[in-house]
């Protein structure tokens, strides 16, 4: 009897991993976080720097090229034919990508604390400086590469987004920081909201803004107006949340040692889940490219998840 309620409920309830997990590539550092452009990712491989792989057949991915970054390589930003990694104690490297096989650095600019995030627009670099909050580094000479303003930040900046001329700030226990950065020689701060966790990554929307809050897990906030955010609801995933990542009217968490939780989001004040993604290793960050969903799984590598297969 147990045997057919067994296999009742494998057919009824297929394997997640194994339905939709698409390709993986077992990285030799910790994969931190993955940016992807086109038919390439780039993850920030921790101890072992960046590694350009070929994702133009997601069921194979293959490894490029890789440069080895003096420091730990957390998070990476791709623009062009140029990748940024924030690289830690060693501040942020600029690194020419144009032949993939053979990467290359072409300047640095240290920073005063350590680079956890880094986002790009346009000729200007936004690095989370951890206890030096948000820098500003202008970088349309990649050789020179040189520091036009910052803001500091009451808590330690770990994730930036920008959106607009607002900059979005997680600032660990202090939450979330709002900054114009219209003037990018003088960012100012607009609003905060001192979230219940430690703010560890974000991603903005048009009104909104979906924060990982670590122990406390996503934490929506409302920012119609930016100078007075608020937080307008949240969701308990009984879990550390890492990362999070919206598409349309739904929003993948990454939580450690869980998987990713999929939450509606088209009523934002009422966050449930319809369902898990499971993936191997810890889900430091995700990205969304071409319907299909790139994990950085720490120990696991690079993970690629069909979210839509059932």
């Amino acid at each position: 009897m147990l045997r057919v309620v067994a296999l009742l409920l494998f057919c009824l309830f297929p394997a997640l991993a194994g339905a939709r997990t698409v390709g993986s590539l077992d990285t030799s550092g910790y994969a931190q976080a993955v940016a992807v452009d086109g038919d390439r990712a780039y993850v920030a491989d921790g101890d072992e720097g960046l590694l350009i792989i070929d994702v133009s057949k997601p069921e194979t991915p293959v490894l490029l090229g890789r440069l080895d970054t003096p420091g730990f390589a957390w998070d990476v930003a791709v623009a062009g034919k140029r990748a940024y990694v924030a690289d830690g104690s060693t501040g942020l490297r600029i690194l020419d990508v144009s032949d993939p096989r053979k990467p290359r650095e072409l300047g640095v600019y240290d920073t005063p604390n350590f680079a956890l995030a880094v986002a790009v627009v346009g000729d200007l670099a936004f690095v989370a400086d951890r206890l030096s909050g948000l820098q500003i580094v202008e970088v349309s000479e990649p050789t020179r590469p040189r520091l036009i303003g910052s803001l500091d930040t009451p808590g330690a900046a770990l994730d930036v987004a920008v959106r607009g001329a607002l900059a979005y700030v997680a600032d660990g226990d202090r939450g979330v920081r709002i900054a114009d950065v219209a003037d990018p020689q003088a960012p100012r701060t607009l609003g905060t909201v001192d979230t219940p966790g430690s703010a560890i990554c974000i991603d903005p929307g048009e009104h909104v803004v979906y924060v990982a809050d670590r122990q406390a897990g996503v934490r929506v906030l409302d920012v119609s107006d930016p100078g007075a955010p608020r937080e307008a609801s949240a969701f308990d995933t009984r879990d550390f949340v890492l990362a999070v990542v919206a598409d349309g009217d739904r929003l993948f968490a990454a939580t450690r040692g869980a998987g990713v939780r999929i939450l509606a989001t088209g009523n934002p004040a009422q966050l449930h889940q319809t369902g898990t993604l499971e993936t191997a290793g810890e889900a430091w960050e995700l990205r969304l490219s071409g319907g299909l969903l790139y994990v950085a799984a720490g120990s696991a590598g690079l993970q690629i998840l069909d979210p839509d297969t059932p």
